[in-house]
This record gives structure tokens, sequence and C-alpha cells, in this order.
């Protein structure tokens, strides 16, 4: 008989956004240990990254009992195509960042995460009919007109590719997850083993020539150790928090991740930037915190009308 999945209930709103935000810090924090290896091939340090995050997933889920929910989902599970494609876009995302941060292109890759968000409010507004009021609107044009000016104050006239196709991979990512119903951990774990098999075979065709090959160094094995564990917590913290959250929100907070990433490359990297980029990033920084303010001041009413009238109900 086919083994029936258990559907974990999703984390109330307040969990959830303590769940989302927490995973961007670490993946922000992520950057440092992409640092830390950069003198390492970008396609080894990327392999290296997925097989120690699907080492954690196992770990996690042999703990938590869903290895069998796990392998069944992987091999007939309803949504495994889903899963499929899912973790296509996340592998293309990992690399990138990776890439940008060997290549001196951290502020790129904010740029992408910056765009990221606007994608995935037209998603969340085109494919779950989400609403898209005044307060989106006017957010996600001053967003697009700071990424404008961020692209205008480059130093170079090339188009951010990087950039763009960051974004472009994280906001269907995103959708693609608010409509899978698989735990969050249990598809993690599928994502990352599909990810990791093309990753092995990579890995062993770069060190096939031993004589060529850079392997890492004694040192670099710890790196590479935490690597997968701040892979894999974030990961599973962000896919749980995508569920209980609406998409325009998840869209919004993505914004976190980016302006960590302009902190890291102009204080630790040594990433230089014009007065327009800085305005671009300023703008949209004064329109994020527009939009927090009157979300925050909406669900104070919001909970200030709707608390008497609970109370009334439960009065005899």
């Amino acid at each position: 008989m086919p083994t029936t999945i258990k559907r974990a209930e999703p984390p109330g709103p307040r969990r959830a956004l303590l769940l989302n935000i927490s995973a961007f810090l670490l993946w922000a924090s992520a950057t440092l240990v992409f640092k830390a290896l950069d003198h390492l091939p970008v396609w080894d340090v990327f392999a290296y990254r997925v097989i120690g995050s699907l080492g954690w997933c196992v770990l996690l889920l042999w703990l938590g009992g869903s290895l069998t929910e796990t392998w069944h989902t992987l091999r007939s599970g309803q949504e495994r195509w889903q899963l499929l494609i899912s973790s296509g876009l996340i592998a293309c995302n990992w690399f990138l960042v990776i890439w940008a941060v060997a290549h001196n292109r951290l502020l790129d890759a904010s740029l992408g995460y910056y765009l990221s968000p606007v994608l995935s409010v037209v998603l969340a507004h085109l494919l779950f009919g989400e609403p898209w009021g005044r307060r989106e609107q006017l957010t996600s044009a001053l967003c697009l007109c700071g990424v404008v000016l961020i692209v205008a104050g480059a130093q170079d006239l090339q188009v951010p590719w990087t950039g763009l196709i960051i974004a472009m991979t994280f906001a269907l990512y995103s959708a693609v997850k608010k409509r899978c119903q698989t735990p969050a951990l249990i598809g993690l774990g599928v994502e990352t083993t599909l990810v990791a098999l093309p990753a092995a075979a990579l890995l062993l065709l770069s060190h096939w020539d031993t004589s060529a090959s850079i392997g890492p160094h004694p040192s670099d094995w710890l790196w590479l150790m935490l690597l997968g564990l701040i892979t894999t917590v974030p990961m599973w913290l962000y896919i749980a928090s995508v569920k209980a959250l609406s998409l325009t929100t998840v869209g919004f907070l993505q914004y976190l991740n980016p302006t960590l990433m302009f902190i890291l490359a102009i204080t630790l990297f040594g990433e230089t930037f014009s007065g327009l980029k800085l305005a671009g990033f300023a703008l949209i920084w004064c329109a994020l915190a527009g939009l927090l303010l009157s979300n925050a001041l909406r669900w104070q009413r919001t909970h200030a009308i709707s608390r008497p009238k609970a109370i009334a109900k439960e009065m005899p």
C-alpha cells in the first residue's frame, strides 16, 4: 500500500515571519563562507555545497523519522515534478551567488535579490490573485525606480545578467513553493537529492585529472561543512514560512538579504559603488520602510476592531 505523507500544519503568521527573517539573515552570512572559499573553483564550491546540504538534510530527516516519506515523495510523489522544477531553479540561484562572490560581483547579486521581490509581487497577483493595492503598487514603483538608479550607476555599461537571472530564479522558486503542499523538510530533502546527483558527477569529473585539479586545503573542510549547514537550515525555515505568508509579504521581506549583502560588499569586500547606486538603494529602503509601517498600523487597527467583537461573542 502507498505511504501516506502527513501534512504538517503551517506555522502561524507571527512565527512564519520570524522564520522568514531568520532565513534571510543566515543566507546573507553564507557570503562570508563563499569568500573564504573563493580560492577554489566555483563549480567545486557549488558541488560541495549541495552534497554537504544533502548530508545535513538526511540527518534532520532521520532525526524526524521522515526518511521513508521523503523516499516515497522522491520515487512516486504527486508533486515530484514540481520539486524537480524548484530544485533546478534553486540550484541555478545557488551557483550564481557563489560565482558573484568569487568574482567580486556581490553588488550584482544584491541587485538580483532587490529585483526578485518586485517579480514576486507580480507573480502573486497573476498566479494567486493576491490583492495589489495602492500601497503595493506605490512600493513596487519606487523599488523599480531604485533598481533603475542602481543599474544607471554601474561603472560599466554591461547588462547585469547575473542579477537578472538571480531575480527570476528566486521569484519563480517562491511561486512554485507556494503551490507545493509537501512538508518543508521533506521537500527540501527531495530537491537537494535531485541536485546532488549531477553535482556529485560534476565533482568527480572535475577531479578526474588529479594533477590539474585544485582540491580543498585541510582548513577548508570546516568551511565546507558549515556551508552545508548554513544552506540547509535557512532553506528549511524559508520553505516553512512561505506556506503561511502571502507571496506579497514574502516578496517584500526578500529585501533583507540584498541589504545585508550590500553592507558586506562595501564594508568587508571593498566593492565600489557610485552616488547613483547609493541613491537607488536609499530609495528602495525608504519605500520598504513606508510599506512596513503602513502594514503595521493597518494590522494594529484591524486587531483593535476584531478583539472587542471576539470578546462579545464569548459573552453569554
